[in-house]
């Protein structure tokens, strides 16, 4: 019988061998197994990188996802809603072609708070002065005018009533207003009205789109005051009165007279929300025929019945002056510019800087002449009148 070596110890000595073997056998295969999963990941990971939208376009989300979706969509074939408004940040858009832009809901006015006029309606000049309707300020202009080249006080108004020439020829300046809608500002202008008799007040939403409007009130009511002349300005500029009737009676009080400071070649601007932008609705050409500026339109009263007429043929829009111009041209009149009006953009600082001639060469000054440089003008026109200085001998 044979002998066996290892009987005896075997279970004691093969025990731990195996063990070892079988942790050493474990710990291999784990480790190629998370080599091989790190492979596979980073290739997923580089994958989704590489086509980050075609995941979510293919991926179906649940119901619960769909609902919760902020960027979810409606189908193309679904209508939006009558009550969707459009975003905050989107401005509708604007057809400068097309339509009347700005829209001017014209329509002839006649004013409601006029003056009462007093004797002979027989009158040559009737100065139209646009004001504004809100505020304070509007009633410093409009009392600063009353003292000093409104007042039949001065020194030039008394030469003139003194001259054969220009004596018997009347005029007379009233206020063109709108309403603000607001009481206490429309009450204190309506006391205002009655304290002063030189007030036109009407039915008309105070604001720069319905200057065509003031325009056309002021304009109605002198026609049907016996005015021969017109003088539609602002109550922002100096007007010496007396010396624009010597000027009309110097060109032999013409007839289908139409002047002012002129404007010749004005482009039309379009782009939407400028304060003077008209779309091609209203006038299509990309130029306006030359036209008196808003600040002075003088004008003879045998223009109005035309001009009257003219808003059925084209419809008015909100920059007045130039609408006047463009009817001007239709009725074929002519333009003239006079010399002796001035438009500058910084008057109120020009008019400290100018001579003694400077000053008496003109006649009408604009504009944005500030309360303090009418002031100053209206004191230094009548000074050099007391001192009997004029431009001839300046």
């Amino acid at each position: 019988m044979l002998c066996n070596p290892f009987r005896g110890r075997s279970t004691r000595f093969w025990i731990p061998i195996i063990i070892a073997v079988q942790l050493i056998f474990n710990l291999t295969v784990l480790v190629i197994y998370s080599r091989n999963s790190t492979v596979i990941i980073e290739k997923n990971v580089q994958k989704d990188l590489a086509t980050p939208s075609r995941s979510r376009q293919h991926s179906k989300p649940t119901e619960a996802m769909q609902k919760a979706s902020p960027t979810k969509k409606a189908s193309p074939t679904t209508k939006a809603s009558p009550t969707t408004k459009a975003s905050p940040t989107k401005k509708a858009e604007i057809d400068m072609v097309n339509d009347y832009q700005p829209w001017v809901d014209f329509k002839f006015v006649y004013p409601e708070v006029q003056p009462a006029l007093e004797g002979s309606k027989d009158l040559y000049l009737v100065v139209l002065v646009n004001s504004g309707a809100k505020g304070g300020l509007f009633t410093q202009r409009r009392a600063k005018i009353r003292e000093t080249w409104a007042s039949k006080k001065t020194c030039e108004y008394f030469i003139a009533a003194n001259q054969t020439h220009v004596r018997d020829k009347k005029w007379i300046l009233v206020f063109v207003l709108g309403k603000v809608g607001n009481e206490e500002d429309d009450k204190r202008n309506i006391e205002e009205a009655k304290k002063h008799n030189d007030m036109l007040i009407g039915d008309i939403d105070d604001n720069y789109l319905n200057n065509i409007l003031k325009f056309y009130m002021g304009q109605l009511w002198a026609s049907l005051h016996g005015a021969k002349y017109t003088l539609k300005t602002d109550d922002d500029v100096y007007v010496r009165i007396p010396k624009i009737i010597e000027y009309l009676v110097s060109q032999g009080s013409p007839p289908r007279f139409y002047g002012g400071e002129t404007y010749p070649n004005t482009a039309v601007a379009r782009w939407a929300g400028g304060k003077w932008s008209i779309s091609k609705k209203y006038f299509d050409e990309p130029v306006f025929p030359p036209f008196n500026a808003g600040a002075f339109i003088l004008m003879s009263t045998d223009l109005l019945d035309s001009l009257f007429h003219y808003v059925h043929i084209r419809k008015p829009f909100h920059t007045d002056d130039a609408y006047v111009g463009v009817a001007m041209r239709h009725f074929k009149v002519k333009v003239i510019h006079i010399l002796s009006f001035d438009i500058k953009n910084h008057m109120a600082a020009l008019i400290r800087s100018k001579n003694n001639c400077e000053i008496l060469k003109l006649i009408a000054y604009g504009h944005d002449v500030k309360i303090y440089a009418m002031d100053h003008l209206h004191k230094r026109v009548e000074d050099l009148c007391h001192k009997k200085i004029t431009v001839k001998n300046c």
